[in-house]
């Protein structure tokens, strides 16, 4: 089943993060009780593949600043991707997480999601500019430095923010809001308060978050989760 490589592949890919805008644990250490709330599976070149989020819960909370056209919401749960079948522990893969969202409509809407990881990589240019690969689930950095209105890196916990603009008609939008490469058979994420706000928007957000792996050779498989309303 692959899973005799799981202590030592996992440890290599293991990674804390006290961040209060999210939290990435990385490894083979699990919930004993979570609750598995949805997942899916394919097998790939001879692997089985399975993707699940667990203990998912998605509190909308009132906007600050109070305008009716705005919408906060903050994310706590976990992601989990498993490889099992011979060669499982050589396996190398990537790990994605996003949402999809709906809206019935929006004047200049917006949505975005901001969350923290000491694992932002970091290319610094000329004159104090940097050029950033969100990739917060590989090397990490450290830095202090301001790139536009795409990151924000200090020597602790850098913040990276993702976005999709509304279109003024019902729309359904996704979006890849982190994703990174792992080794080995096994590879678990948690989310500890990814904060998601929307302005411009008109009636309610329904939010739906997702969990992907795509192999080496290119197969993906995605678990959503049921939609929850902002």
């Amino acid at each position: 089943m692959g899973i005799k490589s799981r202590g030592l592949k996992a440890a290599r890919n293991a990674a804390v993060s006290g961040a209060a805008v999210l939290g990435l644990v990385l490894g083979a250490t699990g919930t004993a009780q979570a609750a598995v709330d949805d997942s899916n599976r394919i097998v790939s070149n001879g692997l089985e593949v399975v993707v699940s989020q667990e203990d998912t819960f998605i509190h909308g909370v009132p906007a600050l600043g109070g305008s009716p056209f705005n919408r906060e919401w903050f994310h706590n749960g976990r992601g989990k991707a498993v490889l099992s079948g011979e060669d499982a522990a050589d396996a190398t893969s990537t790990f994605q997480f996003g949402y999809q969202f709906a809206w019935a409509g929006s004047v200049d809407g917006k949505i975005g999601v901001t969350y923290s990881t000491p694992q932002l990589e970091l290319e610094t240019g000329a004159e104090g500019t940097a050029t950033v690969g969100l990739d917060p689930l590989d090397a990490p950095a450290e830095a202090e430095v301001t790139v536009g209105s795409t990151a924000t890196v200090t020597d602790i916990l850098p913040q990276a923010y993702a976005e999709i603009e509304l279109t003024p008609a019902p729309g359904i939008e996704e979006l890849v809001v982190t994703e990174g490469e792992f080794d080995g058979d096994y590879k678990e994420v948690q989310f500890a308060n990814v904060h998601g706000t929307g302005s411009g928007i008109i009636g309610s957000v329904q939010v739906r978050p997702f969990v992907r792996v795509i192999t080496a050779n290119g197969d993906n498989v995605t678990t959503y989760g049921k939609p929850w309303t902002v």
